[in-house]
């Protein structure tokens, strides 16, 4: 890891290399996508349920889940790039084999979010491609989800809210 302070060094990908100027963060980076599922202006939430399936459909681990369903903490559906997936692709793939839903997310936009991990004292670096998905048919959730559910503007306001979706929401403007 190159010693130059982390507003000196360069936002690439690769192997430490300071002569090639390509450096990560030490807390890392993610390439994600959310799909802003509507009806109407409620927007589509799940709760996770830990499944072994759950780390290979969005990459959040068992534990993290498992924490997520005993505090009932909704996530808007997401999840990682898979490595050289495009985020169109990334999005289908969350609109029907996650959530079940037919039709074709629209790309909104890209969000940077810059967020601290406590355990490593660094920031992890986060982009997140934003699709938007007006809905067609009825969301049928996958073991992975206890429950997917749509929430009112109003209602999004009192909602808990894990892994930073929150913002993401609230960038987007549908908080």
């Amino acid at each position: 890891m190159s010693r130059l302070p982390v507003t000196k060094r360069w936002a690439r990908l690769g192997p430490d290399n300071p002569s090639k100027l390509v450096h990560t963060p030490r807390a890392g980076v993610c390439l994600s996508v959310f799909v802003i599922a509507l009806r109407g202006k409620s927007v589509l939430l799940g709760r996770p349920r830990s499944h072994r399936e759950r780390l290979t459909k969005g990459g959040l681990p068992v534990w993290e889940a498992e924490e997520m369903e005993e505090n009932d903490t909704w996530l808007v559906p997401a999840t990682h790039l898979i490595m050289e997936e495009a985020p169109d692709r990334a999005a289908r793939r969350i609109a029907h084999e996650w959530t079940g839903l037919k039709g074709e997310p629209k790309f909104g936009t890209i969000q940077s979010h810059v967020l601290e991990n406590s355990k490593l004292r660094a920031n992890h670096w986060s982009l997140c491609f934003v699709y938007e998905l007006r809905l067609k048919g009825t969301p049928r959730p996958g073991p992975w989800w206890s429950e997917l559910k749509f929430f009112s503007p109003a209602e999004l306001r009192r909602v808990r809210f894990g892994r930073w979706h929150r913002d993401v929401l609230e960038e987007a403007g549908y908080i």
